[in-house]
């Protein structure tokens, strides 16, 4: 992708962090009777949670992609 700030073209650094997603998989194992550490779970799970692009030079916030 091409960085608006440097205008490198550049392959973004991607960064997981927990949302909407990660939190009702999270509340429907723990309703579903996985309470003993189970319903952690989704919190390991990249493909869970919601990615945020920077890129690698300037540091510049290209875009986040949320799971819901």
């Amino acid at each position: 992708v091409v960085c608006p700030e440097c205008h490198q073209t550049v392959l973004s650094k991607v960064d997981y962090s927990s949302g909407l997603l990660t939190y009702l998989f999270c509340g429907g194992l723990f309703f579903c009777g996985f309470v003993l550490g189970c319903c952690l779970i989704p919190f390991c799970v990249d493909r869970l949670k919601d990615a945020k692009h920077t890129c690698p030079t300037c540091k510049t916030a290209l875009g986040v992609y949320k799971r819901l």
